[in-house]
C-alpha cells in the first residue's frame, strides 16, 4: 500500500514537473486560441505553460493591519463598478497579492497591489505599477478578462490570475500546480472571511 501511494505520489510530481519543463504554448489574440507543443524553437513566439509569479517581499517591518487593510476600498468600489467585479473578490485578491503593499515585488517581477507582471501592466494600460489607482484598476480589467474568458467561473479565472489563462485551458480546470491550488484555497478563504459566503 505505501509502495502505491509512494508510486503515484512520484508520477504525479514527475507528471506536473514535465509539464512546467517541457509544455509550451502559442496564443492567436485574434481567435482568442491556444496552441500547445513540448518543443518551442523561439521564445518571442511561444512560451512556458506554466511560470512561478515568484515570493513576494515587502520592506522590513511591513506589517497588515486592519487601517491599511481598508485604506483602499475606495479605489476598489469604483474598479468593481466600472469592471463588473464583485468588490470583495478583487479585495480578497489584492490581500492574497501584496497584503495591501503597494511596493510590494515578487522574486518572478510582479508588483504592486495585485501583483501585476511587466507584459499584465502593459497589457492593461498600467504604466505606474506602484500607484495605487493605476495598480487597482489594471488589476481589475484583467481579472475582468478572465471572468469573461472562463464565461463567469470564479474559481478558474482567479487560477488564472496566478497561473496564466494558458495553465487553465491546458488543464480544463485548476493546474495541478502546489502554488496555484493554494493560492485558490487563499482567495477562497479571504472571500469568505470578508463575506460569510462561498466565491464557488
Amino acid at each position: 500500500m505505501r509502495f502505491t501511494v509512494f508510486f503515484l505520489t512520484f508520477f504525479m510530481f514527475f507528471f506536473v514537473s514535465a509539464d512546467i519543463v517541457r509544455v509550451y504554448f502559442l496564443y492567436d489574440p485574434l481567435t482568442d486560441r491556444y496552441t500547445f507543443t513540448n518543443q518551442c524553437q523561439d521564445f518571442r513566439s511561444c512560451k512556458p505553460l506554466y511560470k512561478t509569479k515568484g515570493e513576494v517581499k515587502h520592506k522590513a517591518g511591513y506589517k497588515i493591519n486592519p487601517g491599511k487593510e481598508n485604506q483602499f476600498d475606495s479605489i476598489i468600489r469604483r474598479a468593481s463598478a466600472k469592471h463588473g467585479v464583485d468588490f470583495f473578490l478583487i479585495k480578497s485578491v489584492i490581500k492574497a497579492e501584496s497584503l495591501f503593499d503597494t511596493k510590494a515585488v515578487s522574486s518572478a517581477g510582479a508588483k504592486g497591489l495585485m501583483q501585476l507582471m511587466p507584459d499584465t501592466a502593459a497589457e492593461v494600460g498600467v504604466k505606474n505599477v506602484f500607484d495605487a489607482e493605476q495598480n487597482i484598476m489594471g488589476g481589475t480589467k484583467y481579472l475582468k478578462k478572465l471572468l469573461k474568458k472562463f464565461k463567469g467561473n470564479a474559481k478558474s479565472a482567479v487560477a488564472g490570475y496566478n497561473a496564466g489563462p494558458a495553465a487553465v485551458v491546458y488543464y480544463e480546470g485548476v493546474p495541478p500546480f502546489d502554488e496555484t491550488m493554494n493560492y485558490v484555497d487563499k482567495i477562497h478563504g479571504f472571500y469568505k472571511t470578508y463575506t460569510g459566503k462561498e466565491l464557488w
